[in-house]
């Protein structure tokens, strides 16, 4: 199965280590971060233009599926979110509508891997993702 990253609300320990790893890259300089949403079941980490914030949902956490996006650590699906804030932040303007939205999420993953504190296999899994990203854009613009 593609792209299942888990649904469950996440328990205090687990936000605290959402905190923690938003500190550790930094994120407070470009944006906030908006935990209120992680203690309910199946709710998404996204970043949020209108009110420059990252929410962290449920789904942060790593799923079961074997695709990329679904393996992301925390630590990956947080930089992934802080890149689209970097990026809107310098005016890159988002597109919202497919099939350019995977070319932005493909963009954003790729600026996301070159954070420094990611590791060997965050990186690995954000470039991945990017390539899934722009294969699937690819797709879209060949019907």
């Amino acid at each position: 199965m593609k792209g299942t990253r888990r649904q469950d609300a996440l328990n205090d320990r687990e936000i605290e280590r959402c905190r923690r790893i938003w500190e550790v890259l930094n994120g407070g300089r470009i944006c906030k971060i908006d935990l209120s949403e992680a203690k309910m079941h199946g709710s998404r980490t996204r970043f949020n233009e209108t009110r420059n914030q990252v929410i962290v949902g449920a789904d942060v956490v790593p799923g079961m599926s074997l695709d990329a996006r679904s393996r992301m650590s925390e630590m990956a699906c947080l930089a992934h979110e802080l890149a689209h804030a970097e990026r809107f932040k310098q005016g890159f303007d988002r597109p919202v509508e497919m099939p350019d939205k995977l070319r932005d999420e493909a963009e954003a993953s790729l600026h996301a891997s070159w954070y420094m504190p990611l590791n060997k296999n965050d990186r690995s899994c954000l470039v991945e993702d990017a390539r899934d990203q722009l294969e699937a854009w690819l797709v879209e613009n060949q019907e």
